[in-house]
């Protein structure tokens, strides 16, 4: 069965990491249809849940709570994504000035076809509200009525202000220089439930195992601590001083950078160390020694990157209505994600008790890192590359 998890992981990584290079040669509609809305890769994912739900029963899990908290915040995310999939609406519509629309098109370039709702939106009028005495936008806001039998609302939708109504959710995606609105549709009455579940219960998993790592030096728990704090601070500050993006004007914008990157020189203290590791090995013990500093650094910086990238799904989702879009840029974040959390299963994976194992695993490991965060940018695109 360790065989079987070990190709597995090779696998899924090796399938999404060539998803992204399908991305970049023909376009984000083909990448979805031929490779991550496949059967065959759902197919891979439902076999890394039966798989969780083996080591849960082998090793019986449930006496250790919060490793066994972090698996199933797995499956409750997986089951969401699944629901996501069989249930979940995603499509687009077009507002125009003063005519009621109550249909929205779900499909892509390829393919769509037309859903009815069960109201109508009206579009009074579109405007793009600036940053005072500039032309440079601020925020992109559709003033629309909504009517139904019961009557008439007005209401308000912009950037990272979605409307609610009857499950279904409207996001200001775009506009024309005729003045009409392009409304971003999503209906997902299940999958975004146990999904945000599986989101909760992974923060306070995540939580409990860094309390849990006692034996963490303080410097280093002092130092990731701030270095956090002073990007959250730092960011924050920028965003309410500098002229950004409509999307970018979130509260979830300094929150998601700052873990993300913290995450990030972590890992490149990490390879650092375990270079100087095998540069200057001296005895078994130092390896050991250094080995045990390179986990007090692996814990955080995984935690804090399953932090940022579920931190960056719900922003997704309240800014376009797709907590996970399988851009580049996500995908690249997961890929680097499975490939650090390997070394924490030494359980299963015995070679990673061994210093130099995880010494030369570890620095061949922050490739992943150097491609997620200038690779993507700048050879793979998305709409993570401005990052």
């Amino acid at each position: 069965m360790r065989h079987i998890v070990t190709v597995l992981m090779i696998v899924l990584v090796a399938v999404m990491a060539a998803g992204t290079v399908v991305e970049k040669l023909h376009g984000s509609d083909v990448a979805l249809s031929q490779v991550y809305g496949t059967w065959w890769f759902v197919g891979l994912w439902a076999l890394v849940a039966i798989l969780i739900v083996w080591m849960a029963v082998k090793t019986k899990m449930w006496k250790r709570p919060v490793v066994c908290a972090l698996h199933l915040s797995m499956l409750l995310i997986l089951l969401g994504a699944l629901f996501t999939k069989l249930t979940g609406q995603q499509g687009r519509m077009l507002l125009q000035p003063g005519k009621p629309i109550h249909t929205f098109y779900v499909g892509n370039e390829l393919e769509n076809h037309p859903v009815e709702l069960p109201f109508t939106l009206t579009l009074d009028r579109f405007e793009v509200v600036p940053y005072p005495e500039t032309h440079k936008p601020k925020d992109f806001v559709s003033h629309v009525v909504v009517g139904d039998a019961s009557g008439e609302e007005e209401t308000v939708i912009s950037m990272n202000h979605i409307l609610k109504r009857q499950h279904y959710r409207f996001y200001q995606s775009d506009y024309d220089e005729k003045g009409n609105s392009i409304l971003a549709v999503s209906r997902d009455p299940w999958g975004i439930g146990f999904t945000y579940a599986g989101y909760a219960l992974l923060f306070i998993a995540l939580v409990a195992m860094l309390v849990k790592q006692r034996k963490v030096p303080k410097a280093i728990t002092i130092s990731w601590l701030s270095v956090l704090v002073v990007l959250m601070v730092v960011l924050h500050v920028r965003m309410l001083t500098h002229q950004l993006l409509p999307v970018l004007r979130s509260p979830f914008f300094s929150i998601h950078i700052s873990t993300i990157v913290t995450a990030y020189a972590l890992l490149f203290a990490l390879m650092v160390v375990e270079v100087i590791a095998l540069i200057r090995p001296k005895d078994l013990a130092r390896l050991e020694r250094l080995k045990a500093i390179g986990m007090a650094m692996l814990y955080p910086a995984v935690a804090l990157l399953a932090m940022g990238i579920f931190i960056g799904a719900i922003w997704a989702n309240v800014s376009w209505g797709n907590y996970w879009s399988w851009d580049p840029k996500e995908v690249w974040a997961l890929i680097t994600l499975l490939i650090y959390a390997a070394p924490l299963h030494g359980s299963i994976w015995k070679s990673f008790q061994k210093p130099k194992f995880f010494q030369i695993y570890t620095i061949f490991a922050f490739l992943s890192v150097v491609i997620t965060y200038f690779g993507v940018n700048l050879i793979l695109g998305g709409i993570h590359a401005y990052n």
